[in-house]
């Protein structure tokens, strides 16, 4: 087997011949050359040595069938270690000058409209109004989804009367202010200043009743906060008010292109196979005017419209890929996304940051799309390693932007990340629920018995993930939340940290409607909080059936109502959940009822329970005599109630004593010897494991040294 090595400069002359000596000057030209390669039928590996510098582009690299070999010919594109080279999606800007008030311009060519900006490795965001937090929409009965009707405090009559609707969007978490699932950007037709009333360009997915969030963007009378820009795509000024310093002194970047690396084989049939990226930096990519959060065509509810299927690096009708050791950043969709047909990718080892959505998004065929013969066929977006990333600030153009999203993907293996700072998930799992599901799919009459056999989002391992600081902006949502997936996923030994519930309620992790059959073990919950109106209801939710959630600690979360809740709602059965040898320690009633049934536990026991030597007890809607309100749902019942409903089948060898942290102050959950948890059949936590290994060893090495 014969390597080929081909090498890249940015400095180099035109006219090279990809040798170490005369290297090409473009990634371009060493594609064609790799091309011809493969044409003469070469075995064995072929890599592009790209060397340091930034190589700004006009277009995406577009790999397909024809740029990589298989089994057969390995190709990798790789930067000179010490030495990344810069893949920008964009143009740097020149030519500033002052124009008034700590506001700098420069003119950009004809045409060119970028949604985004970028100014050294930061964002900077589009002048809006109100510079920072939401309005409050006002009630417009009959109009709910025309537009948002807003309030004299929050934009004056005589502003709204002045604003020019070109460019102008509105950005809104449509549901009337209590559903905060998923945002949208909409672009503006008019403003009836008279009737307070923005209208919009098309209607949005859902009514925006009283108090839906929103705020205004896109005008240059709104450019009055630091680290915004407006672009006047009339007369092309470019506007920006720097957050600090001076735009000639920056590397101010507006973005091209919607996706850097744009991977597609030609056909599910013929994909391109066996491709590798090391070492590179992606940056600086744009996003569409208008997002509209789920697509709009018949039964394709939860999926990501065409238009919006873009990242860094964008893959498709591909298997066999690896994306390794690289920067994702400053993009205005998603770090990667993995588009129906993608199997065998292995993203490992990379930092991915500042994304406009979600970090890494694998989105597989939707129930019923796409000519299949069955489901099957259909099950296409699979087998992926996600390993030892860094993933942190996402959702920074779309609000419901979580750090890893599955939808109809699975037998994937997500461990070893680190993800924070995202307004939704930390990671998610989606699918369809049965109520919604149409009587046929592929030509297959959906029963029970069969339906999990459409849902794809089904074995996958989650396991030694480190999540912090994630539903920041939204609401109903979990640190790692599924809802209408498959069968046969485990969420395994992962550490949840010091992330708040800001408003209304959420939970750690949050197994939604219809997710059943989980594996819920070994996980690590500590430091969870709200904040103001916020509810931490429960830590660990869990609906569905056959939900197994044993050997967690659950610790110093004193904001929550509960521990662990349940709740059957829609249609969907919520029942068979086995509750065993876990440990709570300060974190709110041991169980949550939003409702009861008899069948709801399978088995309930083995469990330690302390919160400062108060008595355990239970919340929720129960047929008792109640102890007190709940402060989120329903009542308070004394433990010796639920005892006397449950007929004291559950719990009877649970323990109320301390657990026993060899240093809960310090953070060390680790329990020692003495542990009555021991006692319970309690198994060791590996608090070594959690988070990004190679960084882990590096540090390990560097304090050897």
């Amino acid at each position: 087997m014969i390597e080929i090595r081909l090498y890249v400069r940015a400095d180099a002359e035109e006219d090279g011949d990809g040798s170490q000596e005369r290297p090409f000057r473009t990634i371009a030209a060493a594609q064609e050359a790799v091309r011809g390669v493969l044409r003469a039928g070469h075995e064995g590996s072929i890599t592009v040595s790209v060397g340091g510098g930034v190589y700004e582009l006009a277009e995406p690299l577009r790999f397909g069938s024809e740029d990589a070999g298989g089994e057969q010919c390995r190709v990798a594109y790789e930067g000179e270690p010490g030495d990344r080279p810069v893949l920008l999606g964009g143009t740097v800007l020149s030519g500033w000058e002052p124009w008034r008030a700590g506001i700098w311009r420069t003119k950009v060519p004809a045409g060119r409209r970028f949604q985004t900006l970028y100014a050294d490795g930061e964002r900077v965001v589009k002048a809006r109004w109100p510079a920072s937090g939401y309005m409050r929409s006002a009630t417009v009965p009959g109009r709910e989804r025309e537009g948002i009707g807003f309030r004299e405090e929050d934009l004056a009559d005589t502003l709204a009367a002045e604003l020019e609707t070109g460019g102008l969007q509105v950005y809104v978490w449509p549901g009337e202010g209590e559903w905060n699932w998923l945002c949208e950007t909409i672009p503006v037709r008019r403003i009836d200043a008279a009737a307070r009333f923005i209208e919009f360009a098309r209607p949005s997915v859902w009514s925006i009743g009283e108090g839906s969030r929103y705020y205004l963007q896109g005008s240059l009378r709104f450019l009055l906060g630091p680290g915004q820009f407006h672009l006047d795509e009339a007369d092309g000024w470019l506007y920006y008010r720097p957050a600090e310093g001076v735009p000639d002194r920056q590397r101010v970047v507006a973005p091209i292109v919607l996706r850097i690396l744009d991977i597609q084989g030609e056909s599910m049939g013929r994909p391109v196979s066996g491709l590798s990226f090391r070492n590179l930096e992606l940056a600086c990519t744009d996003c569409r005017d208008d997002y509209q959060p789920m697509s709009s065509e018949p039964d394709m509810a939860n999926s990501e419209p065409d238009e919006h299927r873009n990242g860094l690096v964008y893959i498709r009708n591909a298997s066999d890929l690896e994306i390794e050791s690289c920067e994702l950043r400053l993009s205005g969709s998603n770090g990667v996304f993995l588009d129906r047909c993608a199997e065998r990718v292995t993203l490992t080892g990379n930092r991915i940051e500042r994304v406009g959505h979600n970090g890494i998004y694998a989105s597989g065929y939707a129930p019923g799309e796409g000519d299949f013969a069955g489901p099957d066929e259909a099950f296409r977006n699979k087998g992926h390693t996600i390993a030892d990333n860094v993933i942190e600030r996402g959702g920074e153009l779309v609000g419901h932007g979580s750090g890893i999203m599955l939808y109809q993907c699975g037998e994937c293996e997500i461990a070893h990340n680190r993800i924070s700072r995202m307004p939704r998930y930390g990671i998610s799992l989606k699918g369809l629920r049965r109520g919604t599901m149409p009587s046929e799919l592929w030509g297959v009459p959906v029963t029970w018995d069969n339906h999990w056999d459409f849902l794809f989002s089904r074995n996958n391992l989650i396991r030694h993930n480190d999540i912090s600081a994630v539903m920041e902006d939204s609401q109903d949502g979990g640190m790692i939340e599924a809802w209408g997936p498959g069968l046969g996923n485990r969420i395994e030994g992962n550490r949840l940290h010091h992330s708040g519930i800001h408003f209304s309620f959420g939970f750690g992790i949050y197994l939604d409607d219809a997710a059943d059959g989980f594996e819920v073990t070994g996980n690590v919950l500590d430091h969870l909080y709200s904040t103001g109106e916020g509810k931490l209801w429960m830590t660990i939710f869990a609906k569905g059936i056959g939900n197994r959630i044993a050997g967690n600690l659950i610790a110093d979360n004193p904001d929550a109502v509960n521990a662990i809740g349940s709740q059957e709602m829609a249609g969907e059965a919520n029942r068979d959940l086995v509750v065993e040898r876990n440990i709570v320690c300060d974190s709110g009633h041991l169980y949550g009822f939003v409702n009861w049934s008899p069948e709801r536990f399978l088995s309930a026991d083995f469990n330690l329970f302390w919160r400062n030597g108060e008595a355990c007890g239970v919340s929720g809607e129960l047929p008792l005599t109640p102890a007190g309100v709940n402060p989120a749902w329903g009542h308070d019942y004394e433990w010796e109630a639920w005892q006397s409903l449950s007929g004291e089948r559950y719990d009877a060898n649970s323990v109320f004593a301390p657990p026993g942290f060899a240093d809960a102050e310090a953070g060390d959950y680790r329990l020692l010897p003495s542990s009555p948890a021991y006692a319970l059949g309690w198994e060791e936590i590996d608090f070594t494991q959690f988070g990004p290994r190679q960084r882990r060893e590096a540090a390990a090495r560097r304090e050897r040294e």
